[in-house]
């Protein structure tokens, strides 16, 4: 099993992510909008997933605010891969995100790279030359500033497949009262 933990978009947004993806044409779109916390891995046994359904359930939060910031392309502007929308949780989302990749080496499952807030739009299939600018000549795209509640978090699996990733909730994780 494909698996990563997310903290999943509220259905409300998925318009503005929409809008900022438009702005930046030749991207292969993302229409599951999510924040990774931590991806688990590739080939996760089905034996596993109790354990980590367990672990995670030790892990305590409190309800916390997100914003969403700049849409940019990534790793970086001269030869991007995709792009991306910054994230802003504070100090309760990088908590959040330290608790649950502690919890999961615990059993066993270390993350594969430093934890970045930010939420996928989109990758490029073909690479755009360095001169190439979005829609509306700027580098980085932002058309107003979006905050929501974030009061779960999400086991979820992952199918790869020609058309796009689709993603299904295995367990959801709520906040402590």
């Amino acid at each position: 099993m494909r698996l990563f933990i997310s903290l999943n978009i509220p259905q409300e947004l998925h318009d503005y992510c929409d809008k900022l993806q438009r702005t930046f044409p030749g991207i292969k779109k993302t229409e599951e909008y999510h924040l990774t916390l931590q991806f688990l891995g590739d080939e996760i046994g089905d034996s596993l997933v109790p354990r980590i359904i367990e672990a995670l359930q030790s892990v305590a939060f409190q309800p916390f605010e997100i914003t969403l910031g700049n849409a940019r392309r990534f790793p970086n502007e001269s030869r991007p891969h995709g792009v991306w929308v910054d994230c802003d949780g504070g100090d309760a989302l990088q908590k959040l995100a330290d608790r649950i990749r502690t919890t999961m080496s615990e059993i066993g499952l270390k993350p594969d790279k430093p934890f970045s807030a930010h939420i996928t739009l989109g990758r490029y299939q073909n690479t755009p030359p360095p001169t190439f600018k979005p829609r509306g000549g700027r580098s980085a795209s932002k058309t107003e500033t979006k905050t929501f509640t974030m009061d779960r978090f999400f086991l979820m699996e992952s199918h790869l497949k020609p058309t796009g990733a689709e993603h299904h909730i295995i367990e959801t994780f709520k906040s402590t009262p």
